[in-house]
Protein backbone atom coordinates (compact mmCIF):
# COMPACT_ATOMS: atom_id res chain seq x y z
CA UNK A 1 0.00 0.00 0.00
CA UNK A 2 1.32 3.45 -0.95
CA UNK A 3 0.16 6.61 0.86
CA UNK A 4 1.06 9.92 -0.79
CA UNK A 5 1.85 12.45 1.89
CA UNK A 6 0.64 15.36 -0.23
CA UNK A 7 -2.88 13.89 0.02
CA UNK A 8 -2.85 13.39 3.81
CA UNK A 9 -5.05 15.81 5.76
CA UNK A 10 -4.57 14.62 9.35
CA UNK A 11 -1.87 13.38 11.70
CA UNK A 12 -1.28 9.63 11.44
CA UNK A 13 0.25 6.97 13.66
CA UNK A 14 1.77 3.59 12.81
CA UNK A 15 2.90 0.72 15.05
CA UNK A 16 5.10 -1.80 13.21
CA UNK A 17 8.09 -4.06 13.67
CA UNK A 18 10.48 -2.07 11.45
CA UNK A 19 10.57 1.47 10.06
CA UNK A 20 12.81 1.95 7.00
CA UNK A 21 13.86 5.52 6.17
CA UNK A 22 14.67 5.90 2.47
CA UNK A 23 13.71 3.77 -0.53
CA UNK A 24 16.86 3.72 -2.64
CA UNK A 25 19.40 0.95 -3.21
CA UNK A 26 19.64 0.16 0.51
CA UNK A 27 16.19 0.95 1.89
CA UNK A 28 14.24 -0.86 -0.84
CA UNK A 29 16.25 -4.05 -0.42
CA UNK A 30 15.97 -3.98 3.37
CA UNK A 31 12.21 -3.41 3.19
CA UNK A 32 11.62 -6.28 0.78
CA UNK A 33 13.77 -8.76 2.71
CA UNK A 34 12.25 -7.89 6.10
CA UNK A 35 8.68 -7.86 4.82
CA UNK A 36 9.13 -11.25 3.15
CA UNK A 37 10.51 -12.55 6.46
CA UNK A 38 7.12 -11.77 7.99
CA UNK A 39 7.85 -8.51 9.79
CA UNK A 40 5.42 -5.58 9.62
CA UNK A 41 6.97 -2.65 7.79
CA UNK A 42 6.67 1.01 6.88
CA UNK A 43 8.98 2.85 4.49
CA UNK A 44 9.28 6.64 4.75
CA UNK A 45 10.38 8.44 1.57
CA UNK A 46 10.82 12.21 1.39
CA UNK A 47 10.29 12.34 -2.38
CA UNK A 48 7.43 11.44 -4.66
CA UNK A 49 6.28 8.11 -6.04
CA UNK A 50 7.32 8.62 -9.65
CA UNK A 51 5.20 7.49 -12.56
CA UNK A 52 7.83 6.87 -15.28
CA UNK A 53 5.31 7.58 -18.04
CA UNK A 54 5.22 11.20 -16.83
CA UNK A 55 9.00 11.70 -17.13
CA UNK A 56 9.88 14.38 -19.64
CA UNK A 57 13.14 15.51 -21.21
CA UNK A 58 12.65 19.02 -19.83
CA UNK A 59 15.71 19.24 -17.61
CA UNK A 60 14.57 21.89 -15.07
CA UNK A 61 11.39 19.93 -14.35
CA UNK A 62 13.15 16.60 -13.95
CA UNK A 63 15.97 17.97 -11.82
CA UNK A 64 13.38 19.30 -9.38
CA UNK A 65 11.48 16.02 -9.38
CA UNK A 66 14.36 13.54 -9.15
CA UNK A 67 17.13 15.21 -7.16
CA UNK A 68 17.72 16.75 -3.77
CA UNK A 69 17.86 20.54 -4.04
CA UNK A 70 16.94 20.33 -7.71
CA UNK A 71 20.31 18.81 -8.53
CA UNK A 72 22.09 21.86 -7.12
CA UNK A 73 23.34 20.37 -3.83
CA UNK A 74 26.98 21.35 -3.33
CA UNK A 75 29.75 21.39 -0.80
CA UNK A 76 29.68 24.47 1.43
CA UNK A 77 32.11 26.35 -0.83
CA UNK A 78 30.32 25.37 -4.03
CA UNK A 79 33.34 23.49 -5.36
CA UNK A 80 31.70 20.05 -5.79
CA UNK A 81 28.24 19.49 -7.28
CA UNK A 82 26.58 16.51 -5.57
CA UNK A 83 23.78 14.62 -7.35
CA UNK A 84 21.52 12.56 -5.10
CA UNK A 85 18.20 11.01 -5.99
CA UNK A 86 15.02 11.99 -4.16
CA UNK A 87 11.91 9.86 -4.59
CA UNK A 88 10.89 6.22 -4.56
CA UNK A 89 13.91 4.29 -5.82
CA UNK A 90 16.38 7.03 -4.85
CA UNK A 91 19.38 7.42 -7.13
CA UNK A 92 18.61 4.14 -8.92
CA UNK A 93 15.96 6.09 -10.87
CA UNK A 94 18.53 8.35 -12.53
CA UNK A 95 21.74 6.31 -12.51
CA UNK A 96 23.13 4.74 -15.67
CA UNK A 97 22.85 1.09 -14.60
CA UNK A 98 26.47 0.03 -14.08
CA UNK A 99 26.28 -3.06 -11.84
CA UNK A 100 29.82 -3.69 -10.62
CA UNK A 101 30.49 -6.30 -7.94
CA UNK A 102 32.39 -5.21 -4.85
CA UNK A 103 36.13 -5.68 -5.53
CA UNK A 104 37.68 -8.44 -3.40
CA UNK A 105 40.61 -6.25 -2.26
CA UNK A 106 38.17 -3.67 -0.86
CA UNK A 107 36.30 -6.30 1.18
CA UNK A 108 39.57 -7.78 2.39
CA UNK A 109 40.78 -4.34 3.44
CA UNK A 110 37.56 -3.64 5.32
CA UNK A 111 37.94 -6.94 7.19
CA UNK A 112 41.58 -6.54 8.11
CA UNK A 113 41.78 -2.79 8.80
CA UNK A 114 38.38 -2.22 10.39
CA UNK A 115 37.76 -5.57 12.03
CA UNK A 116 34.50 -6.18 10.18
CA UNK A 117 33.34 -9.75 10.65
CA UNK A 118 31.94 -12.06 7.99
CA UNK A 119 32.67 -9.77 5.05
CA UNK A 120 35.09 -11.82 2.99
CA UNK A 121 34.22 -12.04 -0.71
CA UNK A 122 32.72 -15.50 -0.07
CA UNK A 123 30.53 -14.04 2.70
CA UNK A 124 29.06 -11.20 0.62
CA UNK A 125 28.83 -13.33 -2.52
CA UNK A 126 25.36 -14.83 -1.80
CA UNK A 127 23.92 -11.35 -1.21
CA UNK A 128 25.44 -10.08 -4.45
CA UNK A 129 24.02 -13.08 -6.28
CA UNK A 130 20.49 -12.49 -4.92
CA UNK A 131 20.56 -8.80 -5.77
CA UNK A 132 21.76 -9.48 -9.31
CA UNK A 133 18.88 -11.89 -9.90
CA UNK A 134 16.30 -9.45 -8.47
CA UNK A 135 17.62 -6.58 -10.62
CA UNK A 136 17.96 -8.66 -13.78
CA UNK A 137 21.71 -7.98 -14.07
CA UNK A 138 23.17 -9.20 -17.35
CA UNK A 139 26.21 -8.53 -19.57
CA UNK A 140 25.91 -5.72 -22.08
CA UNK A 141 25.93 -7.28 -25.53
CA UNK A 142 28.33 -6.15 -28.22
CA UNK A 143 25.54 -4.80 -30.42
CA UNK A 144 24.41 -2.58 -27.50
CA UNK A 145 27.74 -0.73 -27.35
CA UNK A 146 27.06 2.68 -28.87
CA UNK A 147 29.46 4.82 -30.85
CA UNK A 148 30.68 6.81 -27.83
CA UNK A 149 31.68 3.66 -25.99
CA UNK A 150 33.21 2.13 -29.13
CA UNK A 151 35.37 5.24 -29.55
CA UNK A 152 36.54 5.01 -25.95
CA UNK A 153 37.31 1.31 -26.36
CA UNK A 154 39.21 2.07 -29.57
CA UNK A 155 41.35 4.65 -27.77
CA UNK A 156 41.89 2.29 -24.84
CA UNK A 157 43.13 -0.45 -27.17
CA UNK A 158 45.38 1.99 -29.02
CA UNK A 159 46.98 2.94 -25.70
CA UNK A 160 47.28 -0.74 -24.73
CA UNK A 161 45.31 -0.13 -21.54
CA UNK A 162 42.89 -2.43 -19.76
CA UNK A 163 39.15 -1.88 -20.14
CA UNK A 164 36.01 -3.98 -20.10
CA UNK A 165 32.40 -4.03 -21.28
CA UNK A 166 30.29 -3.94 -18.14
CA UNK A 167 27.00 -5.45 -16.97
CA UNK A 168 23.76 -3.58 -16.35
CA UNK A 169 20.35 -3.83 -14.69
CA UNK A 170 18.38 -2.87 -17.77
CA UNK A 171 15.78 -4.79 -19.73
CA UNK A 172 14.89 -4.23 -23.39
CA UNK A 173 14.34 -0.49 -23.79
CA UNK A 174 12.74 1.32 -26.74
CA UNK A 175 13.98 4.73 -25.58
CA UNK A 176 17.53 4.18 -24.34
CA UNK A 177 19.65 7.32 -24.49
CA UNK A 178 21.60 9.75 -22.34
CA UNK A 179 18.19 11.16 -21.41
CA UNK A 180 17.80 8.35 -18.89
CA UNK A 181 19.85 10.54 -16.57
CA UNK A 182 16.47 12.23 -16.16
CA UNK A 183 14.62 8.96 -15.56
CA UNK A 184 13.67 6.06 -17.82
CA UNK A 185 10.23 6.58 -19.34
CA UNK A 186 9.98 2.89 -20.29
CA UNK A 187 10.86 1.64 -16.80
CA UNK A 188 8.63 -1.20 -15.57
CA UNK A 189 9.30 -4.76 -14.37
CA UNK A 190 11.47 -6.44 -17.03
CA UNK A 191 11.52 -3.43 -19.39
CA UNK A 192 13.89 -0.48 -19.35
CA UNK A 193 15.85 0.55 -16.28
CA UNK A 194 15.33 -1.88 -13.40
CA UNK A 195 15.48 0.67 -10.61
CA UNK A 196 14.44 -0.16 -7.06
CA UNK A 197 11.12 1.53 -7.85
CA UNK A 198 10.16 -1.23 -10.31
CA UNK A 199 12.01 -4.19 -8.75
CA UNK A 200 12.35 -4.34 -4.97
CA UNK A 201 9.68 -1.82 -3.93
CA UNK A 202 6.79 -3.68 -5.65
CA UNK A 203 7.92 -6.89 -3.91
CA UNK A 204 8.02 -5.12 -0.55
CA UNK A 205 4.52 -3.75 -1.12
CA UNK A 206 3.23 -7.18 -2.16
CA UNK A 207 4.57 -8.55 1.14
CA UNK A 208 2.53 -6.02 3.12
CA UNK A 209 4.82 -3.00 3.44
CA UNK A 210 3.18 0.42 3.69
CA UNK A 211 5.07 3.10 1.78
CA UNK A 212 4.67 6.76 2.72
CA UNK A 213 5.88 9.22 0.08
CA UNK A 214 6.30 13.01 0.37
CA UNK A 215 7.18 12.13 3.98
CA UNK A 216 10.27 13.83 5.44
CA UNK A 217 11.64 12.15 8.58
CA UNK A 218 12.53 14.72 11.21
CA UNK A 219 13.75 12.55 14.09
CA UNK A 220 14.63 9.00 15.01
CA UNK A 221 13.21 8.47 18.49
CA UNK A 222 15.14 6.72 21.26
CA UNK A 223 14.29 5.81 24.83
CA UNK A 224 16.74 4.33 27.35
CA UNK A 225 19.34 3.65 24.66
CA UNK A 226 16.94 1.77 22.37
CA UNK A 227 15.19 2.98 19.24
CA UNK A 228 11.41 3.26 19.55
CA UNK A 229 10.47 4.72 16.16
CA UNK A 230 10.57 7.89 14.11
CA UNK A 231 8.64 11.12 13.56
CA UNK A 232 8.03 12.59 10.11
CA UNK A 233 6.06 15.36 8.45
CA UNK A 234 4.12 15.19 5.24
CA UNK A 235 5.01 17.58 2.43
CA UNK A 236 2.27 19.24 0.43
CA UNK A 237 2.63 19.54 -3.31
CA UNK A 238 3.60 23.24 -3.20
CA UNK A 239 6.09 22.93 -0.35
CA UNK A 240 9.83 22.59 -0.71
CA UNK A 241 12.40 21.64 1.87
CA UNK A 242 14.99 24.23 2.91
CA UNK A 243 18.24 24.05 0.99
CA UNK A 244 21.76 24.78 2.08
CA UNK A 245 21.75 27.84 -0.19
CA UNK A 246 18.62 29.15 1.55
CA UNK A 247 20.10 28.95 5.01
CA UNK A 248 23.52 30.54 4.97
CA UNK A 249 22.33 33.05 7.59
CA UNK A 250 20.04 30.52 9.37
CA UNK A 251 17.12 32.97 9.18
CA UNK A 252 13.60 31.56 9.21
CA UNK A 253 10.89 32.59 6.79
CA UNK A 254 7.56 33.59 8.26
CA UNK A 255 5.45 32.15 5.44
CA UNK A 256 7.56 28.98 5.50
CA UNK A 257 7.07 28.66 9.25
CA UNK A 258 3.31 29.03 8.73
CA UNK A 259 3.31 26.25 6.13
CA UNK A 260 5.27 24.00 8.46
CA UNK A 261 2.76 24.50 11.27
CA UNK A 262 -0.05 23.43 8.95
CA UNK A 263 1.66 20.24 7.77
CA UNK A 264 0.40 16.92 9.14
CA UNK A 265 2.74 14.51 10.88
CA UNK A 266 3.35 10.78 11.03
CA UNK A 267 4.43 9.10 14.27
CA UNK A 268 5.88 5.61 13.90
CA UNK A 269 6.48 3.26 16.79
CA UNK A 270 8.74 0.33 15.93
CA UNK A 271 11.18 -2.15 17.46
CA UNK A 272 13.84 -1.34 14.87
CA UNK A 273 14.70 1.46 12.46
CA UNK A 274 16.72 0.97 9.27
CA UNK A 275 18.35 4.24 8.22
CA UNK A 276 18.95 4.32 4.46
CA UNK A 277 18.61 7.97 3.47
CA UNK A 278 22.04 8.30 1.84
CA UNK A 279 25.46 9.44 3.01
CA UNK A 280 24.38 13.09 3.33
CA UNK A 281 20.84 12.74 4.68
CA UNK A 282 21.51 9.84 7.05
CA UNK A 283 24.06 11.71 9.20
CA UNK A 284 21.85 14.81 8.93
CA UNK A 285 18.98 12.87 10.50
CA UNK A 286 21.26 11.33 13.13
CA UNK A 287 22.52 14.76 14.17
CA UNK A 288 19.06 16.38 14.09
CA UNK A 289 17.79 13.56 16.31
CA UNK A 290 20.59 14.24 18.83
CA UNK A 291 21.47 10.54 18.87
CA UNK A 292 24.51 9.39 20.85
CA UNK A 293 27.87 9.82 19.14
CA UNK A 294 30.47 8.85 21.73
CA UNK A 295 33.30 8.52 19.22
CA UNK A 296 32.45 11.81 17.44
CA UNK A 297 32.42 9.87 14.17
CA UNK A 298 28.95 10.74 12.84
CA UNK A 299 29.26 12.72 9.60
CA UNK A 300 33.01 12.22 9.35
CA UNK A 301 34.98 10.19 6.79
CA UNK A 302 32.93 11.50 3.85
CA UNK A 303 34.15 10.31 0.46
CA UNK A 304 32.66 11.72 -2.73
CA UNK A 305 34.21 9.85 -5.68
CA UNK A 306 34.86 13.28 -7.27
CA UNK A 307 34.67 13.24 -11.06
CA UNK A 308 35.96 15.61 -13.75
CA UNK A 309 35.21 15.27 -17.45
CA UNK A 310 37.52 15.59 -20.42
CA UNK A 311 35.94 15.97 -23.86
CA UNK A 312 37.22 15.23 -27.32
CA UNK A 313 35.84 16.89 -30.47
CA UNK A 314 35.94 14.63 -33.52
CA UNK A 315 35.64 15.29 -37.25
CA UNK A 316 32.83 12.74 -37.44
CA UNK A 317 29.46 12.75 -35.71
CA UNK A 318 29.47 10.74 -32.47
CA UNK A 319 25.88 11.35 -31.31
CA UNK A 320 26.89 10.21 -27.84
CA UNK A 321 23.38 10.74 -26.49
CA UNK A 322 21.98 7.84 -28.55
CA UNK A 323 21.92 4.32 -27.09
CA UNK A 324 23.14 2.98 -23.75
CA UNK A 325 25.22 5.83 -22.28
CA UNK A 326 27.74 3.72 -20.36
CA UNK A 327 28.72 0.20 -21.39
CA UNK A 328 32.54 0.19 -21.33
CA UNK A 329 35.06 1.67 -18.92
CA UNK A 330 38.82 1.79 -18.48
CA UNK A 331 40.04 0.28 -15.20
CA UNK A 332 43.73 0.26 -16.11
CA UNK A 333 44.49 2.88 -13.46
CA UNK A 334 42.46 1.25 -10.66
CA UNK A 335 44.67 -1.63 -9.56
CA UNK A 336 43.06 -2.42 -6.20
CA UNK A 337 45.01 -5.65 -5.74
CA UNK A 338 48.22 -3.63 -5.80
CA UNK A 339 46.90 -0.51 -4.06
CA UNK A 340 43.37 -0.69 -2.59
CA UNK A 341 43.67 2.91 -1.39
CA UNK A 342 43.77 4.92 -4.61
CA UNK A 343 43.35 5.04 -8.37
CA UNK A 344 40.67 6.10 -10.84
CA UNK A 345 38.37 4.90 -13.59
CA UNK A 346 37.92 6.47 -17.03
CA UNK A 347 34.20 6.25 -17.85
CA UNK A 348 32.16 7.45 -20.85
CA UNK A 349 30.17 10.62 -20.25
CA UNK A 350 27.20 11.98 -22.15
CA UNK A 351 24.01 13.83 -21.39
CA UNK A 352 21.09 15.85 -22.73
CA UNK A 353 22.21 18.96 -24.56
CA UNK A 354 21.18 21.33 -21.75
CA UNK A 355 23.24 19.39 -19.23
CA UNK A 356 26.25 19.31 -21.54
CA UNK A 357 25.89 23.05 -22.16
CA UNK A 358 25.91 23.71 -18.41
CA UNK A 359 29.13 21.69 -18.08
CA UNK A 360 31.02 23.23 -20.97
CA UNK A 361 33.64 25.96 -20.40
CA UNK A 362 33.59 29.57 -21.60
CA UNK A 363 30.78 32.05 -22.15
CA UNK A 364 28.88 33.89 -24.86
CA UNK A 365 29.84 33.43 -28.48
CA UNK A 366 32.74 31.11 -27.64
CA UNK A 367 30.39 28.84 -25.68
CA UNK A 368 27.88 28.90 -28.54
CA UNK A 369 30.56 27.93 -31.04
CA UNK A 370 31.71 25.08 -28.78
CA UNK A 371 28.15 23.77 -28.41
CA UNK A 372 27.85 23.59 -32.18
CA UNK A 373 30.17 20.59 -31.83
CA UNK A 374 27.71 18.75 -29.54
CA UNK A 375 27.07 15.94 -32.02
CA UNK A 376 30.82 15.44 -32.53
CA UNK A 377 31.70 15.35 -28.82
CA UNK A 378 32.96 12.24 -26.99
CA UNK A 379 33.71 12.68 -23.31
CA UNK A 380 35.23 10.75 -20.43
CA UNK A 381 34.80 11.08 -16.68
CA UNK A 382 37.80 10.65 -14.44
CA UNK A 383 36.17 8.96 -11.42
CA UNK A 384 38.53 9.17 -8.44
CA UNK A 385 38.87 6.52 -5.73
CA UNK A 386 39.48 9.27 -3.20
CA UNK A 387 41.64 9.23 -0.10
CA UNK A 388 40.45 12.73 0.81
CA UNK A 389 37.73 12.78 3.44
CA UNK A 390 35.20 15.43 4.36
CA UNK A 391 32.44 15.91 6.89
CA UNK A 392 28.68 16.43 7.07
CA UNK A 393 27.33 18.65 9.85
CA UNK A 394 24.05 20.53 10.26
CA UNK A 395 23.39 24.21 10.79
CA UNK A 396 20.90 25.67 13.27
CA UNK A 397 17.99 24.86 10.98
CA UNK A 398 19.06 21.26 10.64
CA UNK A 399 20.18 21.60 7.02
CA UNK A 400 23.28 19.58 6.01
CA UNK A 401 26.54 21.46 5.58
CA UNK A 402 29.01 19.46 3.47
CA UNK A 403 32.73 20.16 3.78
CA UNK A 404 35.25 18.45 1.53
CA UNK A 405 38.74 19.37 0.32
CA UNK A 406 40.87 17.36 -2.04
CA UNK A 407 44.23 16.28 -0.68
CA UNK A 408 47.40 17.03 -2.60
CA UNK A 409 47.71 13.37 -3.60
CA UNK A 410 44.14 13.27 -4.92
CA UNK A 411 44.67 16.46 -6.90
CA UNK A 412 47.70 14.84 -8.50
CA UNK A 413 45.64 11.75 -9.35
CA UNK A 414 42.94 13.85 -11.02
CA UNK A 415 45.54 15.73 -13.05
CA UNK A 416 47.03 12.44 -14.18
CA UNK A 417 43.54 11.16 -15.00
CA UNK A 418 42.75 14.21 -17.15
CA UNK A 419 46.01 13.77 -19.06
CA UNK A 420 45.37 10.07 -19.59
CA UNK A 421 41.79 10.76 -20.67
CA UNK A 422 43.00 13.31 -23.21
CA UNK A 423 45.64 10.87 -24.50
CA UNK A 424 42.98 8.21 -24.97
CA UNK A 425 40.73 10.58 -26.92
CA UNK A 426 43.61 11.70 -29.15
CA UNK A 427 44.45 8.03 -29.76
CA UNK A 428 40.82 7.49 -30.77
CA UNK A 429 40.99 10.31 -33.33
CA UNK A 430 39.94 13.50 -31.50
CA UNK A 431 41.13 16.69 -33.19
CA UNK A 432 40.73 18.86 -30.10
CA UNK A 433 40.37 18.41 -26.32
CA UNK A 434 38.20 20.54 -24.07
CA UNK A 435 38.21 20.63 -20.27
CA UNK A 436 35.63 22.08 -17.84
CA UNK A 437 37.76 24.97 -16.57
CA UNK A 438 35.87 28.24 -16.19
CA UNK A 439 38.09 29.69 -18.87
CA UNK A 440 38.42 27.45 -21.88
CA UNK A 441 41.70 25.73 -22.66
CA UNK A 442 42.13 24.39 -26.20
CA UNK A 443 44.46 21.41 -26.57
CA UNK A 444 45.17 20.22 -30.11
CA UNK A 445 48.15 17.89 -29.67
CA UNK A 446 49.73 15.59 -27.09
CA UNK A 447 52.58 17.99 -26.55
CA UNK A 448 50.15 20.60 -25.17
CA UNK A 449 48.90 18.36 -22.34
CA UNK A 450 51.41 19.78 -19.89
CA UNK A 451 49.09 22.80 -19.60
CA UNK A 452 46.79 20.58 -17.50
CA UNK A 453 49.56 20.04 -14.99
CA UNK A 454 50.31 23.77 -14.97
CA UNK A 455 46.67 24.73 -14.46
CA UNK A 456 46.15 22.06 -11.81
CA UNK A 457 42.96 21.30 -9.88
CA UNK A 458 41.71 24.36 -8.02
CA UNK A 459 38.28 24.60 -6.37
CA UNK A 460 35.76 26.61 -8.39
CA UNK A 461 38.18 26.83 -11.33
CA UNK A 462 37.11 23.45 -12.70
CA UNK A 463 33.77 21.63 -12.56
CA UNK A 464 33.90 18.74 -10.06
CA UNK A 465 30.87 16.48 -9.68
CA UNK A 466 29.90 13.67 -7.33
CA UNK A 467 27.20 11.01 -7.54
CA UNK A 468 28.52 8.56 -4.93
CA UNK A 469 28.73 10.10 -1.42
CA UNK A 470 29.74 7.46 1.11
CA UNK A 471 31.32 6.76 4.48
CA UNK A 472 29.68 9.14 6.99
CA UNK A 473 28.37 6.43 9.39
CA UNK A 474 31.07 3.89 8.81
CA UNK A 475 31.27 0.29 9.95
CA UNK A 476 33.91 -0.98 12.29
CA UNK A 477 34.54 -3.13 15.33
CA UNK A 478 35.92 -0.30 17.49
CA UNK A 479 33.14 2.09 18.66
CA UNK A 480 35.43 5.10 19.10
CA UNK A 481 36.50 4.80 15.44
CA UNK A 482 33.17 3.88 13.83
CA UNK A 483 29.41 4.36 14.13
CA UNK A 484 27.93 0.91 13.38
CA UNK A 485 29.10 -2.65 13.85
CA UNK A 486 29.78 -5.41 11.32
CA UNK A 487 26.06 -5.88 10.64
CA UNK A 488 25.07 -2.23 10.47
CA UNK A 489 23.72 -1.83 14.01
CA UNK A 490 24.65 1.39 15.81
CA UNK A 491 27.18 0.92 18.58
CA UNK A 492 25.36 3.43 20.76
CA UNK A 493 21.66 2.79 19.95
CA UNK A 494 20.10 -0.65 20.19
CA UNK A 495 17.80 -1.49 17.26
CA UNK A 496 19.08 1.24 14.90
CA UNK A 497 20.62 -0.10 11.69
CA UNK A 498 22.28 1.68 8.75
CA UNK A 499 21.87 0.20 5.25
CA UNK A 500 23.23 2.67 2.71
CA UNK A 501 26.62 3.92 1.47
CA UNK A 502 27.10 5.75 4.77
CA UNK A 503 28.48 2.58 6.31
CA UNK A 504 31.38 2.10 3.84
CA UNK A 505 34.62 2.28 5.87
CA UNK A 506 36.54 3.76 2.91
CA UNK A 507 35.89 4.91 -0.63
CA UNK A 508 34.87 1.88 -2.66
CA UNK A 509 36.41 2.98 -5.97
CA UNK A 510 33.70 1.65 -8.31
CA UNK A 511 30.01 2.47 -8.97
CA UNK A 512 28.49 1.47 -5.61
CA UNK A 513 24.84 0.54 -6.29
CA UNK A 514 25.32 -3.23 -6.26
CA UNK A 515 27.41 -3.09 -3.07
CA UNK A 516 24.85 -0.93 -1.28
CA UNK A 517 22.07 -3.35 -2.22
CA UNK A 518 24.10 -6.42 -1.21
CA UNK A 519 25.04 -4.90 2.13
CA UNK A 520 21.37 -4.10 2.78
CA UNK A 521 20.45 -7.70 1.90
CA UNK A 522 23.10 -8.95 4.34
CA UNK A 523 21.99 -6.62 7.14
CA UNK A 524 18.26 -7.26 6.69
CA UNK A 525 18.64 -11.04 6.62
CA UNK A 526 20.75 -10.96 9.76
CA UNK A 527 18.18 -8.73 11.49
CA UNK A 528 15.31 -11.05 10.49
CA UNK A 529 17.22 -14.15 11.64
CA UNK A 530 17.94 -12.58 15.04
CA UNK A 531 14.54 -10.97 15.59
CA UNK A 532 13.79 -9.17 17.87
CA UNK A 533 16.91 -7.01 17.94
Amino acid sequence: MTIQGRDVRQDLRETVDVCVIGSGAGGAVAAKELAQAGLSMVVLEAGENHDPTTFSRHMPEMLLRLFWEGGMRTTHDGSVLISQGRGVGGSTVHNLCYTVRTPDPILERWETEFGIRDLAPSDLGPSLDRVEVALGVKPIREKQVNKLNRIIRQGCQAMNWRGVIQRHNRGPCPDCSAGCLLGCRASQPGIGKQSMAVSYIPQALAAGTRLYTDCFTETIDVENGRVVGATARFLSGDMRLPRQADTQTDRSNDSGDKRRREVCRLTVRSKAVVLAAGAINSPQLWLNSCLPDPGKQVGRNLHLHPAIFVGGIFDEEVDAYQGIPQSFYVDHFLDLARNPDSGYLLMPASGPIALVAASMPSFGREHRDLMQSYRSLAALLVLLHDRSSGRVTVNRRGVPVIRYRLSRADRASLIEGLIHGAQLLFAAGAREITLPYTRRIVIKRDSDLEVIRQRGIVENDILIASSHPQGTLRMGSVPRESVVDSYGEAHAVKGLFVADASLFPTSIGIPPMLTIAAMADRIARRLAANWPP
